[in-house]
């Protein structure tokens, strides 16, 4: 056992079980067809059985899991994918384009490239101007297939190939080899979908699940951190990732479920084509300490329907000085807390929103502090804004305030859009008469303001 790269550190930690309990090595098919019975077959070492029923209930999630148990054993859990596609599996011999398995479209093709310098190759027919999109699940589902997917027409021109293709919702993975293309067709005719391994490698366990369809726009969320320290009243930063599908680029609304009374998102919107952004969570000012479970939303227009996909918590993690993952948690958890390091008062965003700042220009933000004056001293800050963006002339009165918000040409275009996340903080004493001057002046935090909307647009 060595690391991969030959590192080693006090914190690379692991755990081996060496014993005769059962193990699967692979498994065939990979999945299933909501709703329909679906028993694939297994093997490995000190498996009783071969064949395991998969659990192919609507409304389970696409990407399920399971394992083989008898008694008090219990072998690995091997993921498996569950999908509303009708389903055919791969017929040999269909090596080549004069002997291509002919498919009608959409279609999901259960299949393995079972020897070395296998390839599988499928024939539909098209028409001009047609999308049409076709995606391999293997490594994703635990195969070993590392592939490559070619699409050419009738003459055997290439129109479009993909070795690898990233899903950032894969949690630890960095060989994303998997493939995915999607191209519109020139002509009305016959196409050719090839799969092959781009190793030159097969066997039983490379088996494939290849997705030949139109494209199905949709998306995943992922929200980071996975568990949250927030002071009663507080707004907390945390950020939203947007996995998309098949060319979807809409915006996609957040919203919190089934929460607590007092709990509230600012920002809560993922602008049109926009892979992330960062948004504020708040505890209710009333809220006792404890911690409370969460669940959010996201929801989106996508074409006459309405929808909707949970977002997953994570946590955004390094790996190697190269990698970043977004490890899916089981749940996203609150500490709310009371008391603590004193802030100044809970402050508002009283102007509309989104605030509207043209190219090359400025908009005013205004401020209020319905409950309390705001302290002599209390400076706002944007916290990692985009390029380009600054906040400037702080104006702080009685239970009110004020910046502008500056934007230099050439920077951002017009048309994004995004959230600011700005901070209050007490710079040197001064929220303090009378204090003596310190030799270096001191910055303490006193607040996160909620997140705030903003659109760049032309100047007028």
């Amino acid at each position: 056992i060595r690391d991969a790269i030959y590192r080693g550190r006090e914190d690379f930690v692991y755990r081996i079980s060496v014993s005769e309990q059962p193990f699967i090595t692979k498994m065939f098919p990979l999945g299933g067809c909501a709703g329909s019975p679906a028993i694939v077959t297994i093997s490995g070492w000190n498996l009783p059985g071969e064949r395991v029923t998969l659990d192919t209930r609507a409304g389970r999630g696409h990407i399920r899991e399971t394992a083989w148990r008898k008694g008090s054993l219990l072998a690995n859990r091997l993921p498996y994918a569950v999908d509303t596609l009708p389903e055919c599996a791969e017929a040999e011999t269909n090596d080549t384009t004069q002997t291509a398995q002919n498919i009608a479209l959409p279609v999901i093709l259960n299949g393995r490239i079972g020897h070395a310098g296998d390839i599988d190759v499928f024939a539909f027919h098209a028409r001009t101007g047609e999308r049409v999109v076709a995606e391999v699940r293997a490594r994703r589902l635990f195969s070993p297939l590392d592939s490559l997917v070619r699409l050419t027409d009738a003459s055997g021109r290439v129109l479009a190939w993909n070795d690898d293709f990233e899903d950032k919702g894969m949690g630890l993975d960095t060989h994303h080899a998997d493939s995915y293309i999607s191209t519109n067709l020139p002509a009305t005719g016959m196409y050719f979908i090839h799969v092959a391994d781009s190793q030159h490698h097969g066997g039983d366990a490379y088996a494939y699940r290849l997705r030949i369809s139109p494209p199905r726009p949709g998306f995943e969320l992922r929200m980071a951190p996975s568990s949250i320290n927030a002071a009663a009243g507080r707004a907390v930063p945390i950020s939203v990732f947007a996995m998309r599908k098949d060319g979807f680029d809409g915006g996609i609304d957040i919203v919190l479920t089934n929460a607590p009374d007092g709990f509230t998102l600012s920002g809560a919107r993922i602008p049109p084509g926009r892979d992330s952004v960062r948004m504020t969570l708040m505890a209710p000012g009333g809220a006792t300490s404890g911690v409370t479970r969460l669940e959010l939303e996201g929801c989106a227009r996508i074409g006459s329907e309405t929808v909707s996909a949970p977002v997953v918590p994570a946590e955004d993690m390094m790996q190697a000085f190269a990698y970043r993952h977004l490890v899916p948690s089981e749940q996203l958890l609150v500490c709310v807390t009371r008391g603590g390091r004193p802030g100044g008062p809970p402050i508002e965003v009283a102007s509309a929103m989104p605030v509207r700042i043209p190219v090359g220009g400025a908009a005013s933000v205004q401020l209020k502090a319905p409950r309390a004056p705001l302290p002599r001293g209390l400076q706002f800050e944007l916290s990692d804004p985009p390029k380009g963006v600054a906040l400037s002339n702080v104006v702080t009165a009685t239970g009110a305030a004020s910046f502008m918000l500056l934007v230099e040409t050439n920077t951002v275009p017009a048309g994004y859009a995004d959230n600011l996340i700005v901070e209050a903080f007490y710079d040197g004493d001064a929220r303090r008469p009378g204090a003596r001057p310190q030799r270096q002046r001191q910055r303490t935090p006193a607040s996160i303001l909620p997140a705030i909307p903003i659109e760049i647009i032309r100047r007028q």
